[in-house]
């Protein structure tokens, strides 16, 4: 088995603790292993109003950065403490960011009155989307879209059961406790409702 090999089947704690000594290696495999997770869990958080301003990608790759150096910090208890360690991160992320956007709309809007700029100049105040041409995404990335979409139109209660379940992988115990749950059963019952509310909210949109 060559080195590649050997931290690819590598157990996720042990693989941490290995980091956490200082091989560069294990480092590398942690941001490769987690990278569409901690990706996900940036999708389903970020709100549609600062997806407009920055890329999911960004965010993920800023909070991964994050964990990787403040790593020695990070109490190994398991992979399921890993991925929600790793959601705390990419949520303070989330909120720097949109408390940044929302300080430099106010500061636009504070500029706009004082040069005495009418109504019709008001959506300066709010930036342009920076899109791509929806002709050019592929299907796949449509639907990405949409599913974004619509975990934010759910309550927040089954938006973090799917993100806990979904995309962090927790177990239904962790579930449970997260969501405050009174058993790992009745995290199952509440993730059904939630993946049937989300599926009604996707077919309306066209998406079966």
């Amino acid at each position: 088995m060559d080195d590649g090999d050997e931290w690819k089947d590598m157990p996720t704690i042990d693989l941490v603790r290995e980091a956490q000594s200082g091989r560069g290696e294990a480092r590398d495999e942690l941001f490769q292993r987690y990278s569409d997770r901690v990706l996900g869990i940036v999708r389903a958080r970020i709100g549609p109003r600062l997806r407009r301003n920055v890329e999911s990608g960004d965010i993920a790759q800023e909070a991964l950065i994050e964990a990787l150096q403040s790593l020695d910090r990070f109490e190994t208890r398991g992979e399921s403490s890993l991925i929600r360690w790793l959601a705390t991160i990419v949520q303070n992320r989330i909120s720097a960011r949109a408390k940044y956007f929302s300080a430099e709309r106010r500061s636009s809007a504070r500029e706009i009155a004082l040069d005495g700029l009418g109504p019709e100049h008001d959506s300066s105040i709010d930036p342009p989307a920076r899109v791509r041409t929806p002709s050019l995404e592929v299907r796949s990335q449509e639907e990405q879209g949409l599913v974004e979409e619509c975990l934010h139109e759910l309550p927040e209660n089954y938006r973090e059961l799917i993100l806990m379940r979904d995309y962090a992988g927790s177990s239904w115990e962790e579930v449970a406790e997260q969501v405050g749950a009174a058993s790992p059963d009745a995290a199952r019952m509440m993730h059904t409702r939630a993946r049937t509310q989300l599926g009604r909210l996707l077919q309306a949109r066209g998406m079966r």
